[in-house]
């Protein structure tokens, strides 16, 4: 039982670090508010996400549902929480274990920047559509969120928003895909809260811990 308590653990993290990003100081989407949905197939298991967003990407958080295990993830106060509403836990994380590329610094595919582009080796790949959306296709290499040797990915960007992702990394070979996306619908205000009645714990280094794991 621990064992499997362990897997489910390390495959929701690494889901919600290929969706999760740190606080945004600036509009990073082109659209107001939205939610894309995604799924991903990993290591056999299917992991379905919901990102929820706000105020340009100012605000986000991300839903996941693996084999039944339920979690949000927020960024608040300069922090990852990953919540388990089912069993009223949640566990803070440092911002710079999340998101993909690891950290607080943050992609903004609306305005790439020649350092960005020349720090991430940023190359244009084209055009794609996904989940009926024109994507614009980029490969990028940068450090890997776990530490250790970089890794590569294919990144498909539409009005700034990644709808498919393809990763090479220690874990091996990840593909995350939208099968929905829901532009400028109302998102409530208590998505990007704790709720009330849950108590936040720090994470134990070496691990990924999560409240209700």
């Amino acid at each position: 039982m621990k064992i499997k308590f362990f897997s489910t653990s390390v495959l929701l993290g690494a889901a919600i670090m290929l969706q999760a990003q740190a606080p945004a100081p600036e509009a990073v989407y082109e659209i107001k508010s939205g939610i894309v949905t995604t799924e991903m197939d990993m290591m056999g298991q299917k992991i379905v996400q919901k990102q929820y967003f706000d105020d340009y990407g100012k605000k986000q958080a991300t839903e996941s549902d693996f084999g039944g295990n339920k979690m949000r993830t927020i960024t608040l106060d300069g922090a990852q929480i990953m919540i388990n509403e089912a069993e009223k836990t949640a566990t803070r994380m440092p911002a710079m274990m999340g998101g993909m590329g690891g950290g607080a610094r943050r992609i903004n595919f609306s305005k790439l920047t020649d350092e960005v582009i020349k720090q991430f080796q940023i190359k244009e790949q084209g055009e794609e559509t996904v989940a009926g959306k024109t994507c614009k296709k980029y490969s990028m290499t940068m450090q890997s969120p776990m530490g250790g040797e970089a890794q590569t990915s294919t990144i498909w960007v539409y009005k700034g928003l990644t709808l498919k992702t393809a990763m090479n990394s220690q874990m091996g070979a990840m593909e995350q895909v939208a099968t929905k996306v829901e532009e400028n619908v109302d998102i409530p205000a208590s998505m990007f809260t704790v709720p009330d009645g849950i108590q936040v714990r720090e994470m134990q280094m070496g691990g990924f811990g999560g409240g209700g794991f």
